[in-house]
């Protein structure tokens, strides 16, 4: 859209409508617009998009012009007669790094992405699993408990404020050597660790697991570490998400209005310690993964943004080294691919799912319309803004 730039934007990534006020949350129009919903679907089907985007609360770019049948499910690249298929005399498997606060769809996304992988040719062979933090979290807490959370009375108590990031870390941490462990016993070839891994000191402390498997003298394979972004700056998105996630394994005795609030604080404090991924945070870990591994080797980072309708633009980034084998080529090609036209293939379901609800919300409950209202309004995503700009990413 005009008026945006890379310096005001911070790559692109934060700002989703570019305005005077330059605000994460602000949307020109009215939000929650069944004409607007309307119309994404449209575009995650139709070839011709609309010229006039700037009025819509769906986009934060103008979105790439893809003929329908441009991407099919199941491709059929060529296969060249390079067949190395190993990185430092072991064989490669993968790791997929979700990033991204909650809500924003890294599960969902995360099982479209399988069923990708499933469905074409030159990688229906991997077997692809999913590490769950929350699960983990849900499988050691609630097996002491017998409930699916306690919710909290003071901040001491509650797992999601800031004050304790240690339990957190240790949710997360049981969780990468769960991953690792099934790699190394050939029980998975993709594994996505699926966590907010929202500070940079968290991501850090992953990649250097990742080194030490990679360089230890009694892992069985090689890692190759693909970073996927998913983020969501769409206000009837967030909403909407938010409204689901209050019927997880979390909530299940809950209250809908307890739920609601509850997870409306949790993102709160989420956002209070969010960092995105950057360019710059890329070339960091790719200089210590070749400082730490004495190869040259594979580097991998992707973003969908608002359901795959905003195209990240220059934010992906790829590093293949001069020996790359030709499973890392095509496996990487196929994710790529689904990057670039999830709105295509997957987006626009998400999409009428949102469009359906809120044409519908009026039906809802009196006590569900009121609380879900009361709680993710105005004042909230100001607040969210807010915490945002305290991190500095305004």
């Amino acid at each position: 859209m005009g008026g945006s730039s890379d310096s005001d934007s911070h790559d692109g990534y934060l700002t989703s409508e570019y305005n005077s006020s330059n605000s994460l949350f602000s949307l020109n129009g009215n939000s929650y617009s069944t004409a607007s919903l309307n119309r994404a679907t449209s575009d995650c089907q139709d070839p011709e998009l609309f010229d006039n985007q700037k009025n819509s609360t769906l986009f934060t770019e103008t979105p790439r012009s893809i003929a329908n049948d441009a991407f099919p499910i199941t491709l059929n690249y060529r296969r060249d007669n390079d067949d190395v298929t190993y990185t430092n005399g072991k064989k490669n498997k993968f790791m997929i790094v979700l990033i991204g606060l909650p809500a924003t769809g890294k599960s969902t996304i995360s099982s479209h992405l399988i069923q990708c992988l499933k469905n074409n040719p030159l990688t229906n062979s991997l077997r692809c699993k999913v590490f769950n933090a929350g699960k983990i979290r849900r499988q050691i807490s609630c097996a002491t408990i017998s409930k699916p959370l306690l919710l909290s009375n003071t901040s001491s108590e509650d797992l999601f404020n800031p004050k304790n990031n240690d339990k957190k870390e240790t949710y997360a941490r049981i969780t990468l050597q769960k991953l690792f462990h099934e790699i190394n016993n050939d029980d998975c070839d993709v594994g996505i660790f699926d966590a907010t891994n929202s500070t940079i000191e968290r991501r850090r402390f992953i990649f250097e697991e990742v080194c030490s498997f990679n360089t230890d003298e009694l892992s069985t394979f090689n890692v190759v570490p693909i970073i996927l972004q998913v983020s969501c700056f769409n206000k009837d998105f967030i909403k909407y998400n938010i409204h689901n996630k209050s019927f997880n394994e979390d909530y299940l005795d809950k209250p809908y209005e307890l739920a609601i609030k509850d997870f409306a604080k949790r993102l709160k404090h989420y956002y209070s310690q969010f960092t995105p991924f950057s360019l710059d945070e890329f070339d960091q870990i790719h200089r210590y993964i070749r400082q730490h591994e004495e190869i040259d080797t594979s580097l991998f980072f992707f973003n969908v943004i608002n359901a795959g309708i905003v195209e990240p633009y220059s934010l992906n980034q790829t590093h293949y080294p001069s020996t790359c084998g030709r499973q890392v080529r095509d496996t990487v090609m196929v994710i790529e691919n689904f990057i670039n036209h999830y709105s295509q293939m997957f987006g626009f379901e998400y999409i009428e799912a949102v469009k359906v609800f809120f044409q519908n919300y009026e039906n809802c409950p009196e006590d569900t319309l009121t609380t879900l209202d009361s709680v993710v309004n105005d004042e909230f995503f100001n607040d969210l803004q807010n915490l945002i700009e305290d991190n500095g990413f305004s």
